[in-house]
């Protein structure tokens, strides 16, 4: 199991998948820390959500509180 760390996501769908692509992610076996905002930004927000959602090990640092 490797561990991954991305942050501000911003609701980039094309990046986000860009990113699991060129690292080789393992969705199954690899776990992710998501830190900072996962909306607001582009408009593909829940795609991004959907496609967390299928990693089994992934943990959220939520960004800005208002």
């Amino acid at each position: 199991m490797k561990t991954y760390a991305i942050g501000d996501i911003h609701g980039a769908y094309k990046a986000l998948i860009q990113c699991f692509e060129r690292s080789k992610f393992d969705y199954k076996k690899d776990h992710l820390i998501v830190m900072g905002d996962v909306c607001d930004g582009y408009p593909e927000v829940k795609q991004c959500i959907d496609e967390l959602l299928k990693i089994k090990h992934c943990d959220l640092v939520t960004g800005n509180r208002i």
